[in-house]
């Protein structure tokens, strides 16, 4: 495998894996595509001879790659303005009449796993998720097979205490959407609340370059007016209700465009047959590969 032909043919095999691997490790497309070039440089520098199983090689470097950055990248999350969402993700969608949503791409898995640590994250999504030995986990962070078991097994724990159960269809995320965008349209608070969970939490994240909520908002009233509000001060004559139907994080959503521009990508979180979470991306950063999509 010394030509670049061959070396170039092995990598793009890899490189949707290696792809998903640095986004659920970050939480970031543009990091997951810095992580996956840095990947092929040291792949097109390296000894392939002495590689036995490339797969192998690319997940170990990758992987590494991602938890030195998200050890470095603790600082910016804590300093970053208002509530953190991850960067939407443009997976492919379902099948049609497909049981349930890609979880392990969900917004309220990432956000769970953000409370990890940096290990204990690389671990359960190399086990858990992509389906990698103890043995394997152990080389690529460098801790004994035994520990790494314990760590993962920690990690499952918290991630089972903290992400909510995963029961509803791609048919009923696109039907509750719809259902909760004409109820906001509609500027009744009765129907509104009749969809909403009683713990529903609104996460909105402008990353201080759009207005957004600057804490997440746990008030289920409150929520429903402030939907109610935005919709009424936005109206059919300024291009608030332009709403374009979309798939990323492994859910349905909708792009919400004012004047042709993208301001909003929206998703829920269905639990129950109720809404417990709404996740509105504004940061116009993260809107890029979506504005992209609605272009």
């Amino acid at each position: 495998m010394n030509s670049a032909h061959d070396r170039l043919t092995v990598f793009e095999a890899h490189r949707r894996l290696l792809h998903g691997i640095a986004y659920r490790m970050l939480g970031s497309v543009s990091d997951a595509q810095d992580i996956v070039q840095e990947t092929w440089l040291r792949w097109s520098r390296a000894d392939t001879a002495e590689v036995e199983t490339p797969r192998s090689w690319l997940v170990t470097v990758a992987s590494r790659l991602c938890l030195d950055r998200l050890k470095s990248g603790r600082t910016r999350r804590e300093e970053y303005y208002g509530t953190w969402l991850p960067e939407p993700y443009l997976a492919e969608t379902p099948v049609a009449g497909g049981r349930s949503v890609d979880e392990s791409v969900s917004i309220a898995l990432l956000l769970v796993l953000e409370k990890l640590s940096p290990v204990e994250r690389t671990g359960f999504l190399l086990h858990d998720v992509f389906g990698h030995s103890f043995e394997e986990i152990a080389k690529i962070l460098g801790k004994p097979a035994v520990n790494c078991r314990k760590l993962v097994s920690r990690a499952r724990q918290r991630v089972r205490t903290g992400r909510p159960r995963f029961e509803a269809t791609k048919g009923e995320h696109e039907t509750m959407l719809a259902r909760f965008l004409e109820a906001c349209r509609a500027g009744e608070m009765a129907p509104l609340l009749e969809l909403l969970d009683e713990g529903v939490k609104l996460y909105s994240d402008g990353g201080g370059k759009a207005t957004a909520v600057p804490r997440v908002l746990a008030d289920r009233a409150m929520i429903a007016k402030f939907f109610i509000n935005i919709s009424r001060q936005g109206g059919p004559a300024h291009g608030f209700h332009e709403t374009r139907p979309t798939f990323f994080n492994g859910t349905p959503g909708t792009l919400v465009c004012a004047e042709g521009r993208l301001i909003t990508a929206l998703s829920l979180e269905i639990s129950g047959g109720k809404i417990t979470g709404i996740f509105a991306h504004r940061n116009p950063d993260k809107l890029r590969l979506l504005g992209e999509e609605a272009e």
